[in-house]
């Protein structure tokens, strides 16, 4: 029977990016894994989760690569034990069972967990001990090497442990390496949550912030113990539910359709800064319908809002034609590193920056009949595009980045504009699925 289940989560791990607590394999450790819907694959750090201790491994002939954009990994599958916990259940201490046993639960049995062992390649992760990605199963492609460990006459005949060392390090090369080999399609964790019917196939995610938020009792180099008290670095990752959760929403749900079901794929019509006239989002490039399939993605597992070049330089006009005075505050932040440094928060009147709307293509079935594209407007805060009190206390951050180099014509919708909304990711309506959006109580 499916559950829901509300997990606490923390940003304080992957500066910004949230993370939720599971437990694998007989030793049920924790890992810290962050929460993307930018990607698929469940890839866990394997020095953090102890592999070599866990009875229920077992390990298999595939191996993984992936590249986020930013940061990459390489290493074997293997399958094991994952349990998640409720850990909004209260329990009571009296009966004197153990909290665990208290709390509601999903064990997954034989899931599948890609490992990385390289310590060059663990910077992707910060501090987190890996990713959980929550999109679909074309992004989970691994690579089946038994013909290549039989050649090499490698012993055990797996991927695990890891057969390959210094030659595994340029992912670039490993991954033509990979590409000689039959592919294997891996089913996401998520997806076979749905499958086992261990949980209805929807997501819903909490947010408020998209940078650690550091207090005057804290520094940036306070422990992740420490920084997870403050309630703004916290939020809820509920699997398998998400309207019941009154608690965390208010007013009705909008939809987003999601058009194709890889990443967590959705059109962009246009972007305004307050009362300017709308940016118009251009359809993605004919080279990359193929690959990237829309013009823009929804994205959890990014820390910022990333547009297209020629949106964001027409957004950093726009807000200059409101204020002037706002040019010497963003000139900074046309360089990714001033995310490590900020400007003086002192400089910044948020009541002076303006709403920056991002229209969609809406879910058609809440249209009506004959309505081809119901469009949906989404607000962005400046209290939210703007980070007050990160990378450390009295700085503040411009969290919209224009276009990364090598990247499409697609804007990357990350938390910023998230963290205005309570976020349903329904997998299940539709042939493709829509994402909700309600305001936060």
């Amino acid at each position: 029977m499916s559950s829901i289940l509300k997990l606490p989560i923390t940003n304080v791990y992957a500066k910004g990016d949230y993370c939720a607590t599971l437990h694998i394999g007989s030793e049920q450790s924790p890992v810290n894994l962050i929460i993307d819907s930018g990607s698929s694959t469940l890839v866990v750090k394997e020095e953090n989760y102890q592999a070599s201790k866990d009875k229920h491994l077992t390990p298999t002939t595939i191996a993984q690569e992936v590249n986020y954009g930013v940061g990459g990994w390489n290493g074997p599958v293997v399958h094991s034990s994952i349990s998640i916990y409720d850990d909004s259940f209260t329990v009571d201490s009296a009966k004197g069972s153990s909290v665990k046993e208290n709390k509601p639960s999903i064990t997954l049995e034989n899931a599948t967990i890609a490992l990385v062992s390289s310590k060059t390649q663990y910077a992707t992760f910060g501090k987190a001990d890996g990713i959980l990605g929550l999109a679909y199963h074309h992004l989970n492609k691994g690579f089946n090497l038994s013909e290549y460990i039989h050649e090499q006459d490698i012993s055990p005949a797996h991927t695990y442990p890891w057969p390959f060392t210094k030659s595994s390090e340029n992912l670039k090369q490993f991954k033509h390496f990979l590409w000689q080999y039959p592919e294997h399609d891996i089913t996401p964790y998520f997806t076979e949550l749905a499958l086992h019917n261990l949980s209805t196939n929807k997501f819903s995610f909490y947010s408020k912030r998209s940078a650690i938020h550091i207090n005057e009792n804290n520094s940036a180099q306070s422990s992740p113990e420490a920084l997870k008290q403050d309630p703004l670095n916290q939020g809820w990752l509920i699997f398998g539910g998400g309207d019941e959760q009154t608690d965390l929403y208010q007013g009705d749900f909008h939809s987003i359709k999601v058009e194709h079901d890889v990443y967590y794929n959705v059109e962009l019509i246009s972007v305004q800064v307050g009362n300017k006239t709308p940016i118009a989002a251009a359809p993605l490039d004919k080279k990359n319908l193929k690959s990237y399939l829309t013009n823009a993605i929804i994205d959890t597992g990014a820390g910022v809002i990333v547009l297209t070049a020629e949106i964001y330089q027409q957004m950093i006009n726009d807000l200059i034609a409101v204020n002037s005075d706002f040019a010497a505050l963003l000139k900074p932040f046309k360089e990714l590193s001033a995310q490590e440094v900020g400007i003086d928060a002192s400089e910044l009147n948020l009541e002076q920056w303006p709403d920056i709307t991002f229209t969609f293509v809406g879910d058609i079935t809440n249209g009506k009949v004959g309505d081809k594209k119901k469009t949906i407007e989404l607000s962005c805060k400046p209290q939210t595009y703007w980070q007050v009190n990160t990378p450390s206390f009295d700085k503040a951050c411009f969290r919209l980045l224009s276009q990364l180099p090598k990247w499409p014509n697609q804007s990357i919708i990350g938390l910023p504009l998230l963290n205005n909304y309570y976020v349903i990711f329904d997998r299940s309506a539709d042939s493709t699925g829509v994402i909700k959006f309600a305001k936060l109580k």
